[in-house]
């Protein structure tokens, strides 16, 4: 099932309850996270003597039944603090289930599409972020778009893949095109590269990349010069920029982390079947937008550089 989820949060560490809640719920097994919205910044709804919020939305497919993906979303609220001491009152967090396929549910702990989806811009602007076809009126409301989500770093991906989206093999590289590594260079130089400490030892004496900021996953390193390590993904989201060009470049746990957060993907697609044990990640939330031939002297015109975009 498909399923879209309202988050709000309008105490503690607003934007951070969010992020941490996103990634419990990435975390529920039987769920994935495929696309999260940007976040905004509104009045209090109901019982205006409070804080204002920060809301979002997240698209997520799920294998659990209704009540049982309610009951682990509850959970999560618990876990970080909400108490339910007053209707809608003020809350560390606050996940709401939206939508689900074409579900119609009402009943005593469950109503979908939710009773007040469209009465509440605040739910109804950053759910049409994730879910453009949705068709509704807005009421005015005072929703302001803030700083704090994930999808404000505009992560790029940048693999290259066979054709069964093989993308490594005993911690090497399945290709090594002249074309490609080009290609790779063109867009990566100067900017940000995101990457886990086994794709660094794919590099030329384990070295950082030169001419870029290199950002390291690693929960056992701690200083490399010429590097940043981040042990955890709010981690990275503290140190990551918005003016910067933020590239994912592996390998196959780092890809599948950052998948929901990627806005474009950079895949050279080579029509060759290696024996591979690390793969890029499924991904049907993007839109093929262009792919060119790279023309590399191996595979000719079946090797090819396609752009995806969530846009």
């Amino acid at each position: 099932m498909i399923c879209y989820l309202g988050l709000g949060a309008n105490l503690g560490e607003r934007a951070k309850n969010i992020r941490v809640a996103i990634e419990k719920i990435k975390n529920i097994h039987g769920v994935e996270l495929l696309r999260v919205s940007s976040f905004y910044e509104t009045a209090a709804w109901g019982v205006t003597n409070q804080p204002n919020f920060i809301n979002a939305a997240v698209k997520i497919s799920s294998a659990l039944e209704p009540l049982r993906l309610l009951d682990e979303l509850q959970k999560i609220e618990i876990e970080l603090g909400r108490v339910r001491k007053e209707h809608w009152g003020a809350r560390t967090i606050d996940i709401d289930i939206l939508l689900i396929d074409d579900l119609k549910i009402n009943c005593e702990r469950l109503t979908v599409p939710h009773k007040f989806l469209y009465e509440r811009d605040f739910v109804l602007i950053p759910l049409s972020e994730i879910l453009p076809t949705l068709k509704f009126n807005l009421h005015g409301d005072d929703v302001k778009k803030t700083f704090g989500s994930p999808a404000d770093f505009n992560l790029k991906m940048v693999a290259c893949v066979d054709k069964n989206f093989g993308i490594g093999y005993k911690n090497n590289l399945l290709f090594k095109i002249p074309a490609d590594l080009k290609n790779f260079r063109e867009l990566t130089i100067n900017n940000v590269v995101i990457y886990g400490r086994k794709t660094l030892e794919t590099f030329p004496n384990c070295q950082p990349l030169p001419s870029r900021r290199n950002i390291i996953f690693s929960r056992t390193m701690t200083l490399l010069k010429n590097a940043e390590i981040v042990q955890d993904i709010e981690n990275l989201w503290q140190i990551l920029k918005v003016e910067e060009k933020n590239f994912v470049i592996g390998g196959e746990e780092i890809f599948a982390e950052l998948l929901p957060y990627a806005a474009e993907i950079f895949l050279t697609a080579v029509d060759a079947e290696k024996t591979a044990d690390r793969f890029f990640p499924k991904f049907n939330d993007f839109k093929l937008i262009n792919k060119k031939n790279l023309g590399g002297i191996e595979y000719g015109e079946n090797c090819r550089q396609c752009y995806f975009s969530r846009r």
